[in-house]
């Protein structure tokens, strides 16, 4: 298991979270800006139907962009360990209960909008910042299995 790992690979996997977020809301927000059309325009407000699609495949664009600017920040930055299977597991695990809370507390909860946004994407980063290094698995690239000792007769 990785002992040490440099704050500055703490954050870039904090920040890695923060992306995989971003990179998980693009679909939703790309099939919500259809059906969110589809609705509208069903009921006759054909304004509202070509607003609400708009505005939706426009956060479905920044979302893209934030993801791919944190990506291609983050990652020269990220440990090694990143780039196995568990490192991209658990972060886009943290990521979609990341979302999913934030879903949460902008839909359901009355919490005003910059603390439901501002809120989880801090608690992601925080995850991401406490779990690096502590995935399961992982060994210090110094970290050589021990040779056994040869009997001899």
């Amino acid at each position: 298991m990785i002992r040490r790992i440099d704050p500055i690979g703490r954050v870039a996997y904090g920040a890695l979270c923060i992306s995989g977020m971003a990179t998980l809301a693009l679909p939703l927000l790309l099939v919500a800006g259809v059906v969110g059309g589809i609705v509208f325009a069903l009921d006759g407000e054909w304004l509202k139907a070509l607003a609400f699609w708009l505005l939706s495949w426009a956060s479905a664009v920044f979302a893209a962009t934030l993801s791919l600017v944190i990506f291609f920040t983050a990652w020269p930055l990220a440990s090694d360990w990143i780039t196995e299977w568990p490192g991209y597991a658990m972060g886009f695990a943290v990521a979609g209960v990341g979302l999913a809370l934030m879903a949460l507390l902008v839909f359901v909860a009355p919490v005003p909008i910059y603390a439901a946004v501002i809120g989880p994407l801090a608690a992601t980063f925080a995850v991401g910042f406490g779990i690096a290094g502590r995935l399961g698995g992982l060994r210090a690239p110094s970290a050589r299995p021990r040779q056994r000792a040869v009997r001899r007769r």
